[in-house]
């Protein structure tokens, strides 16, 4: 038996997310089991490296609402920026 699912309109969430796939695949297979969606979900990438982009890639394919990948180049601790340009980008 499948849930129902609401989306909640004009809610973003924002996860912020540094070189742990794991821990972030972990955090979009619970935000897919709500019953209650925001309208999309953003992922604060503060650099990480090809292994976080590849699993992002592989859920939006299978993401019940839009997964956007917001990236910015590995230059340090840069979590209000990579926060910043996420919440830029939403919608």
């Amino acid at each position: 038996m499948s849930k129902q699912r609401n989306i909640c309109n004009d809610v973003t969430l924002i996860v912020t997310t540094y070189n742990r796939p794991d821990y972030l695949e972990l955090v979009l297979k619970s935000i897919m089991r709500q019953t209650m969606l925001p309208t999309e979900v953003i992922i604060a990438d503060d650099g990480s490296a090809q292994e976080t982009s590849d699993l992002i890639a592989r859920y939006a394919k299978i993401f019940p609402v839009n997964l956007v990948h917001s990236w910015i180049p590995d230059e340090g601790f840069r979590l209000a920026k990579s926060r910043n340009k996420a919440i830029s980008i939403a919608k």
